[in-house]
């Protein structure tokens, strides 16, 4: 006889009957994957309204200009409140009214109520109000009380979320759950991931952290049902304490919020980006060791005209010849194109080898069993397809579509431990979440990973070429996308890939060769036994490139 499953459980901890629209979202998630809302803490006590003039006298005036703002003002779209019970239906879910009792700054809860809360057997509490809190409630379920800090702990503690790294033009913030302690935001961290900093507007910029926080207690619920245990860690962090701004502050705040948006929007219109494909008869495993020592063995590839680009190249060497494939992007088309260039004409002249009517980049190219294959990315096809090459004829011919309904952006396979491993990202936020699928097959069916995303870091998550065997380790090259799209390349050593698990560590970090034309981006590292290829960016203007940006903007809201 099979053993049932058991569901795990979970409270929250609510001072109203309202909240805010992703605290609500985060919720309805749990529910919607089976986990169990078992119980609502409510927070039952009346607080005794204080006079006018003494909350006058009492007033912190320093701090006028932010609370007039943000309780006036200041209307983002995660913090719009909903009747908790009308948006879940779950009326019939069982509530438990406490009268805390204040320790200082901190939260307690009764005895009697511990007790209680005990006897529904909870895995975990979602705390949503009640503010710091201590005491014995901390353990009241079996992996403690749950908290989101909207920062990354190790620099930013205290508030308003995201707040400081917009002022201090910090381009990366940190999302953490953590299991609460007696340590002010330094806790048991249980997921941390990091977002690009959105410097041109705060308010898009907290929509994007609470909205993608979102999916942090899910994605803890399924590692604890899948391996039993959460890979958890005490924070250390001593960073300082902020608070809300003072008056000064505020006026910096709102002189920052009119530059940059000015700035980010010229910015986009008038300097566009500019790729272009570089190659050096090296070896990886060497180049690796020390970019910089083969600088002056690094030639460039020669562009056609200006209003294109070259990008995302690959090497392979076949028994013919050996290829370098990469994207030449148009910017009057929009849509980029396959092209290849060969060593045996010096790599100047450049073959157009897969033309769709979509956009096509990022041609991964790999052999299985004396077949050239390409897997590009092409998400405007909103499918993952496979294409074989004709040595004969210089041209890919589609395989198979590995992957149906998904923008998949720089796809790319490792085939290890018997298994196909196929890593990506997605259109929303390609350059932040890292999704891995498997399959006994080359051509599938490739099942999702529990555990996706993988990983969530816009310091290195997107795919930055196929992976790099050399000095007996398993390296997964990856995008640095902080402040500008591209701005590195960082190698990450694999030190674990099963069917249950993925695990990697950051090694270094390559960045654009200094003293060049292209010195302002990289973003795509390839080689092999005898040469290394990768790109390099900077930016420049022309018509075709503005006209292009001025037609997405359009496209999207400001």
């Amino acid at each position: 006889m099979e053993e049932t499953k058991t569901r795990l459980r979970f409270g929250i901890m609510i001072d109203s009957n309202t909240l805010e629209i992703w605290q609500i979202e985060t919720i309805r998630q749990l529910m919607n994957h089976g986990i169990e809302l078992a119980l609502i803490i409510r927070n039952n006590e009346t607080t005794k309204k204080k006079g006018l003039i003494k909350r006058l006298r009492n007033y912190p005036m320093r701090k006028l200009f932010f609370r007039v703002w943000h309780h006036y003002f200041f209307k983002p779209e995660c913090k719009r409140r909903l009747d908790l019970f009308s948006s879940l239906d779950i009326d019939d879910i069982p509530q438990l009214y406490c009268i805390p009792y204040h320790q200082g700054i901190a939260t307690g809860i009764a005895n009697n109520d511990i007790d209680t809360i005990h006897s529904y057997r909870l895995d975990f509490i979602l705390r949503f109000g009640f503010n710091i809190l201590t005491g014995s409630i901390l353990d009241a379920a079996q992996h403690g009380v749950w908290s989101f800090h909207h920062d990354d702990e190790m620099t930013y503690r205290g508030a308003p979320p995201g707040f400081w790294e917009f002022m201090h033009d910090d381009p990366i913030n940190g999302i953490i759950l953590q299991r609460l302690t007696e340590s002010l935001d330094c806790g048991i961290i249980l997921k941390k991931v990091f977002y690009p900093t959105i410097l041109h507007s705060y308010k898009a910029h907290l929509n994007q952290l609470y909205f993608e926080g979102i999916s942090l207690p899910l994605q803890v619920c399924q590692e604890l049902e899948h391996t039993g245990d959460i890979a958890a860690y005490k924070s250390v962090s001593k960073a300082k304490v902020y608070q809300m701004p003072r008056n000064c502050q505020m006026l910096r705040y709102w002189m920052l919020c009119v530059t940059r948006r000015l700035r980010f929007h010229l910015h986009d219109i008038f300097r566009q980006e500019d790729w272009d494909v570089a190659y050096a008869e090296v070896p990886m495993a060497d180049f690796i060791n020390n970019p910089e020592a083969y600088a002056s063995q690094v030639k460039w590839f020669r562009r056609r005209n200006a209003h294109s680009y070259y990008a995302d190249p690959f090497v392979i060497k076949t028994d013919l010849d050996t290829y370098i494939f990469f994207e030449h992007y148009d910017y009057k088309t929009g849509k980029g194109h396959i092209a290849a260039a060969l060593q045996s004409e010096k790599f100047r002249k450049h073959h157009t080898v897969l033309v769709e009517p979509f956009h096509l980049s990022y041609p991964f190219v790999f052999r299985k069993d004396g077949v050239l294959y390409c897997l590009p990315e092409a998400n405007e096809s909103n499918r993952l397809t496979l294409y074989r090459f004709n040595e004969d004829q210089m041209q890919f011919v589609k395989d198979c579509v590995l992957l149906d309904g998904i923008r998949a952006v720089d796809p790319t396979l490792c085939f290890e431990n018997g298994k196909w491993n196929l890593f990506l990202t997605q259109k929303d936020f390609a350059s932040v979440k890292l999704f891995r699928y498997l399959s006994d097959n080359l051509r599938g069916p490739y099942e999702p990973f529990y555990g996706n995303p993988v990983k969530t870091d816009c310091r290195n998550a997107r795919m930055a070429g196929a992976f790099i065997r050399a000095h007996e380790k398993l390296l997964r090259p990856a995008q640095e996308n902080i402040r500008y799209y591209g701005t590195a390349v960082c190698l990450n050593t694999v030190t674990e890939m099963s069917d249950s698990y993925y695990e990697e560590e950051t090694l270094l970090r390559i960045a654009p060769f200094a003293k060049t034309k292209f010195d302002k981006g990289l973003h795509t590292l390839n080689g092999n036994t005898e040469m290394v290829v990768f790109d390099g960016k900077r930016f420049s203007f022309s018509f075709s490139g503005m006209f292009h940006q001025i037609a997405q903007k359009r496209k999207t809201k400001p």
